[in-house]
C-alpha cells in the first residue's frame, strides 16, 4: 500500500498544515476506529469531541482544533476529501492493453491501445479510446464513440450511434441510445416512429445506475460537460442538458426539454416535456415542473413555484389547519 507524507496531502489539496507533517498515510479512515496511518475528516461541529480523541494520525477539518492528530485546515472539507479519495483510491484506467477471451469484439472495432475488455462484453463496429475500461457484460453498439480514459460499469449499455466523450462514467445496467417514446395515434392503435439520432454525452459526465438517456428522434439527444446523474433517472428524446448540471436519483426530463447550466434537481423532481428550463435554476427534491423556468433561483411544490412564495403558502395552510374548528352543525 502506497504511503504519503501528512505534508504532501495538504500541498495537494491546498489547506493549513498544523502539527507534524513527516506522518505517513496510508488511506482514509472513521473517526471511531482510524489508526495512525489514516486520516479522518470533519465536516460539522458536532463530530469535534470525537476528532479531539481520535487515534488517527491527520484530519481534514475547516477549524483548528485540540488534537494530537495532525491536522489540514481547508476551506471547505468535502471538496479537500474527494481530491485525498481520489488519491488512495484513483479510478479504474486501462494501463495494459487486454481483451477478456470471453469477449465479443468486431473485428472493425477501433481499440486506440491501451483499453481493457472484459468478460463477455459485447463490442460492434465502433471506436474505444486509450485508457478506457469495459467491464464485465457491457454492451457498445455499431458505430459508437467511446473517448478517452471511460469508465464503463458491468452491464451498461451503449446502444449505436452514442458519443461518448472523454472521462465518462457509465455505472451498472444505464443505458444510452435506447429509442426515444415515439408513437403516433392512427385510429385506436399507435404507430411506432422511428428514433433516428443519436446522444452525444460530453467530456466527464457520469451518469447513475439504472439511468436510461434516450436516443433523438433526429440529432442528438446531448448531455453537456461534467454533469451528474445519479441513478434510476431518464433523459427523453431531444432534451438538451446543459453543463455542470446536477440531478438526484429518480429524476425525470420529458422529451425536447432543455435544461440550462449548473441546474440542480432534487430526488424524484420530474420536467414536462417541450420547456425550456434557465441556467442557475434549482428544483427541490419532488417537483414538478409543467411550464418554462426562465429565471435563475430556487423553486419548489406541486403547482411549482418560487421557493418563498411556496413556504408562504405552507405557513397559511397550517395557519388555516390550527384554526378551531367553528361549525356548529
Amino acid at each position: 500500500m502506497t504511503d504519503v507524507s501528512v505534508a504532501a496531502l495538504a500541498d495537494l489539496v491546498g489547506g493549513r498544515l498544523v502539527g507534524d507533517g513527516s506522518r505517513r498515510i496510508v488511506g482514509l479512515g472513521d473517526l471511531r476506529t482510524a489508526g495512525p496511518d489514516r486520516i479522518g475528516f470533519v465536516r460539522d461541529a458536532r463530530y469535534y469531541p470525537a476528532a479531539g480523541t481520535t487515534g488517527a494520525g491527520a484530519l481534514l477539518l475547516a477549524t483548528e482544533i485540540t488534537t494530537r492528530a495532525s491536522q489540514i485546515v481547508v476551506p471547505d472539507v468535502d471538496v479537500a476529501y474527494a481530491k485525498v479519495a481520489l488519491h488512495f483510491h484513483p479510478l479504474p484506467r486501462a494501463q495494459v492493453h487486454s481483451v477478456h477471451a470471453s469477449a465479443v469484439v468486431d473485428p472493425a472495432a477501433e481499440l486506440e491501445s491501451p483499453v481493457q475488455i472484459g468478460p463477455c462484453a459485447v463490442v460492434g463496429k465502433c471506436r474505444i479510446g486509450a485508457g478506457t475500461v469495459v467491464m464485465a457484460g457491457v454492451t457498445i453498439g455499431d458505430g459508437s464513440t467511446i473517448g478517452r480514459d471511460c469508465l464503463l460499469h458491468p452491464n451498461a449499455t451503449i446502444c449505436h450511434a452514442v458519443q461518448l466523450g472523454n472521462r465518462v462514467i457509465v455505472h451498472a445496467n444505464a443505458v444510452i441510445g435506447s429509442d426515444g417514446f415515439g408513437y403516433a395515434r392512427e385510429g385506436t392503435a399507435w404507430l411506432k416512429v422511428p428514433q433516428l439520432g443519436g446522444v452525444v454525452v460530453e467530456d466527464d459526465v457520469e451518469v447513475g445506475a439504472g439511468t436510461t438517456i434516450d436516443r433523438a428522434t433526429l440529432g442528438f439527444t446531448r448531455i453537456g460537460a461534467r454533469t451528474k446523474i445519479d441513478n434510476l433517472c431518464q433523459v427523453a428524446h431531444n432534451c438538451v442538458l446543459g453543463t455542470d448540471i446536477v440531478m438526484a436519483g429518480g429524476v425525470k426530463v420529458a422529451g425536447s426539454t432543455t435544461i440550462g447550466d449548473r441546474c440542480v434537481l432534487g430526488g424524484i423532481a420530474a420536467v414536462s416535456g417541450h420547456l425550456t428550463i434557465a441556467a442557475d435554476v434549482r428544483l427541490a427534491g419532488g417537483t414538478l415542473a409543467f411550464k418554462d423556468v426562465l429565471e435563475p433561483g430556487d423553486y419548489m411544490g406541486h403547482p411549482m413555484m418560487k421557493k418563498r412564495q411556496y413556504m408562504r403558502l405552507l405557513r397559511l395552510l397550517r395557519a388555516m389547519a390550527d384554526k378551531p374548528d367553528t361549525d356548529e352543525t
